[in-house]
């Protein structure tokens, strides 16, 4: 087969344009630099019951902004943030439970380790669905399920914030025996937070400061003494850990100076609860012996000293008959006192001037442990329920376990990354940056799952971007660092003047699908001149006669031309944008200005870059030296962004069908996993990005995978957002993934996927035009059903292609407005959006329960066009040609 002949120019034509500061990605792309054989290997996962999973990390237990710990696939305790979620503490031996029979005792952990008098087990089976892990063992006379959970309901920030873990045991006896159940936890009170010895010149900007402002190296604190006593309550019975007094550190950051950790259990009949206040290398002799702990009094005693690993333990002991079951139930809890600032006399550089508060969320409700810790178990049952109530809908549909096993768990990093401070203002840690946060680059991809769950949380960055909007009308990159302080409306951010030109675009599209999936004229109105001025100054970036912006983008960690496939298609889907918004604002002549505009552009774009397969990696400013031997796979972004809004193909669909296949052929399909370097040399067959960054999944997975599915390559597009998780998953990654490579870190932008429901679906929502599409993709069983969320309403979409039938049931509604949908759009998947068909509906209101029969339009719903896997067969596909 005659391969595409393109126009070869080597790398010497790669201008002198470039990013003049990436912002510290240079030095975190080398932070996690794979090894040999990262990629290929076991595919067939059960994954809602993993066997002997790695476990590098676990589901998040913990809150948003309060704080969390991993509960891993094998019983461990790993990547404890109850301090620092930034740099959380790799692991812990002292934190486990274990089982104690008549006949053996176990630590509950899957190691080849005798502990504490007790072996850990040789194998277990794990279901993580964030924030819900379960551990199943069976060992001796009774079968255990650890069920471990934390509260996250959507649309509540008060009970998604508490810095609380639950754990509930379930055991179940095959013969009749005495048995107890143990949780042991390390004291980590003043352990693993980062602090200087100085705050000299720490009272500017972050990004003039370089490495001084970096939390990272920062020294930790020097540990501290601790003590435990018992802690009792009503219906339950534990030890409290402490520290005498609240820890204050050098710096204001927003870290967690967690200053008392309680474990407690909850008294139920039939049982008998012991504790250990302190143990360090013995103290378990007891319990291995006769299941519980000996008698302590109620006075505190030494816990740990400066130096050494010290842990506390509690026991519930209990009888089962044979067959029986009990569930005993243990809590985590921990404890700080708002960090005030005294303004007046605080060192300059020791907190970040004019910013936010460095309080957390919980401070609003709670001022002690006792409180908190009698509240997380009044309400346990009510908690429980309302966090298993979003995941139903995902794991009652039709699509398949890895899917759903992908799209639940992508949310961790609301936990893991997410700063929440008191007053309610919120900005997100990038991930292995120094601290920085509030990447409006990364948010483009990022906030799907935050907007559809937490639209206050969400609009509450927004908003502080657009407040920190700089004079000459750009978009900060970050408004935040996790160890300086972030700004507030009315206040400044510790990172002005960095822009990227996706920056501004990403803040005005997010800005205008919040309103049109909300219906929220006035959240539109409020930004109107901040987006007016931020598309001006795109517009004043444009060199002359071209009508495309010049400029850095997110793509900062390799050099790239200044007419640019990504930046260029980008800014097509800002100008739709803006479109939208003047037109929902009537103002006439700023929407004629962007249609216009638009217009111009995409010709430009069209003749500077398409090369007849795909769209160039860039060329300049005059049009020569257009790089064709350059295979890039973030060419489609504005498209996919475009199309995923409801505004339609800003590059025509056939363009977009011929660059996937090229992509499929030439990069993707030659790397194990489809994990492709982003930047591909065609001349030298393989990737050329910087060694520890060559993928970016989690845009492969927005501006690849999703708009291949909107293409029609529906298979191709599920294939590659399987083996992105394939490829995190057999590391033990699951819930700590990165950027660049398979690393350790927690990057910001693993919720990406939530971008998928609506997706496949070809679902989408304009309220203010009564407007609903739907349009979905699979045709390959009798039934399916699609998981539909939105910020006001969540939604199921049920086509049964064996009676042609279709329906949308709603099944949870939001705010106190009732939406009323009178049209329906299908755009399907493999047509030009242009050639959508649109249909009158009876008045539709959005109330829950209520259904709407879609079987009139079935046909038109099944229209979707789809095209048989070309990855599997790459070879075997011809280019498509587009001229």
């Amino acid at each position: 087969m005659r391969l595409l002949h393109l126009l070869v120019l080597g790398l010497l034509s790669f201008p002198a344009f470039a990013q003049n500061d990436n912002y510290g990605a240079d030095k975190a792309n080398k932070r996690n630099i794979p090894g040999s054989n990262m990629l290929g290997g076991k595919e067939d996962f059960e994954y809602l019951a993993l066997k002997d999973h790695p476990s590098r990390s676990g589901v998040p237990l913990g809150g948003i902004g309060a704080g969390n710990v991993q509960f891993a696939p094998d019983g461990r305790f790993v990547r404890i943030g109850l301090n620092n979620i930034h740099q959380p503490i790799a692991n812990s031996k002292n934190c486990f439970f274990a089982l104690w029979t008549s006949s053996e005792s176990r630590r509950l952990v899957r190691d080849n380790d005798s502990s504490w008098g007790m072996k850990g087990l040789e194998h277990t089976s794990y279901t993580g669905l964030f924030p819900r892990a379960t551990l199943q063992a069976a060992t001796g006379h009774v079968k255990v399920n650890i069920h471990a959970w934390s509260s996250l309901v959507p649309h509540d920030v008060k009970n998604s914030s508490l810095p609380v873990a639950y754990f509930d045991v379930e055991l179940e006896a095959t013969e009749n025996t005495e048995t107890a159940i143990a949780f042991s936890w390390e004291d980590f009170i003043g352990k693993g937070i980062k602090d200087p010895l100085s705050v000299e010149g720490m009272d500017g900007q972050v990004l003039s400061r370089g490495e001084l402002m970096n939390g990272e190296e920062w020294p930790e604190r020097k540990p501290i003494a601790t003590f435990s006593e018992a802690f009792n309550g009503m219906g339950f019975k534990g030890i409290r850990q402490f520290a005498a007094a609240p820890i204050v550190p050098v710096k204001a950051t927003f870290q967690n100076y967690v200053q008392e950790v309680a474990l407690m259990a909850v008294q139920t009949p039939g049982t008998s609860i012991s504790i250990l206040p302190a143990y360090e290398q013995n103290g378990w002799e007891s319990f291995v012996k006769n299941g519980a702990f000996p008698v302590y009094g109620n006075k505190h005693q030494s816990l740990s000293t400066p130096g050494s690993t010290a842990g506390s333990a509690v026991a519930v002991k209990t009888s089962l008959k044979k067959g029986e079951k009990k569930t005993i139930r243990f809590m985590l809890v921990w404890f700080f006192p708002e960090l005030k600032i005294d303004k007046e006399n605080a060192v300059p550089g020791s907190y970040w001037v004019g910013g936010s508060d460095y309080g957390r969320y919980f401070h609003n409700y709670f001022s002690n442990l006792s409180s908190l810790a009698a509240y997380a178990l009044t309400h346990r049952n009510e908690l429980l329920a309302k966090t298993m109530e979003w995941q139903q809908p995902v794991l009652q549909s039709t699509l398949p376990d890895w899917y759903k096993f992908k799209l639940i768990n992508s949310g961790y990093v609301i936990y893991t990354n997410m700063i929440l401070n008191k007053k309610g203002d919120v900005t997100v840690n990038e991930g292995g940056m120094g601290g920085l946060a509030g990447t409006m680059d990364q948010r483009i991809s990022a906030h799907p799952f935050y907007q559809k769950f937490f639209t206050q949380l969400d609009r509450s960055e927004m908003q502080i971007f657009g407040d920190a909007q700089a004079f000459d009308g750009s978009i900060n990159h970050f408004i935040g660092h996790y160890y300086v302080g972030m700004g507030t409306v009315g206040g400044r951010v510790p990172t002005e003047n960095h822009w990227m030109l996706d920056n501004t675009e990403g803040w005005i599209i997010q800005i205008v699908k919040d309103y049109e999936q909300t219906g929220d004229l006035h959240y539109l109105r409020k930004f109107a001149g901040r987006m007016k001025d931020g598309m001006k100054f795109l517009k004043s970036k444009m060199p002359a006669g071209v009508p495309i912006p010049v400029g850095p983008t997110t793509y900062d960690d390799f050099t790239h031309p200044p007419i640019y496939s990504y930046g260029a298609g980008m800014y097509l889907s800002a100008l739709k944008a803006a479109s939208k918004a003047a037109k929902a604002l009537k103002d006439t002549a700023w929407a004629n200005e962007s249609d216009q505009q638009l217009n111009s552009s995409r010709k430009a774009v069209l003749q500077m870059l398409w090369n007849g397969r795909f769209f160039s990696y860039g060329c300049q400013v005059d049009g020569t030296g257009r790089l064709d031997n350059i295979l890039f796979t973030g060419q489609l972004a504005g498209s996919f962004v475009s199309r995923y809004a409801g505004w339609g193909d800003v590059i025509p669909l056939p363009y977009v069908q011929a660059s996937l296949v090229s992509q499929f052929k030439i990069s993707l399909s030659k790397t194990p996993d489809y994990y492709a370097n982003k930047v591909w040399d065609m001349q030298l067959g393989k990737g050329i990005d910087q060694r520890g960054s060559q993928c970016w999944p989690f845009y492969l997975e927005s501006y690849t995978a999703y708009p291949a599915i909107q293409a029609g390559f529906v298979a191709d597009g599920m294939d590659i957002m399987k083996h992105i998780q394939l490829v995190h998953l057999r590391r033990g990654l699951t819930w700590s993934q990165n950027l660049w490579n398979p690393g350790n870190i927690t990057y910001m932008t693993a919720p990406v996927t939530w971008f998928s429901t609506d997706v496949l679906a070809g679902a989408g929502v304009n309220l203010p035009a009564r407007e609903i599409r739907l349009a979905p993709v699979f045709k390959d069983s009798a039934v399916a059903t699609y998981p539909l969320y939105f910020p006001t309403f969540w939604a199921t979409l049920q086509m049964d292609h064996v009676r042609k039938t279709a329906s949308l049931k709603i099944i949870k509604t939001f705010g106190d407005t009732t939406f009323t949908l009178s049209k329906l759009v299908v755009e399907a998947a493999g047509t030009p959006a242009d050639q959508k068909k649109t249909f009158s509906l009876p008045a539709f209101s959005i109330v829950k329960g209520s259904s709407l029969d879609l079987s009139k339009w079935y046909t038109a719903l099944n229209g979707a066009v789809t095209t048989e896997a070309v990855l599997p067969r790459a070879d075997e596909v011809e280019f498509l040609q587009v001229q």
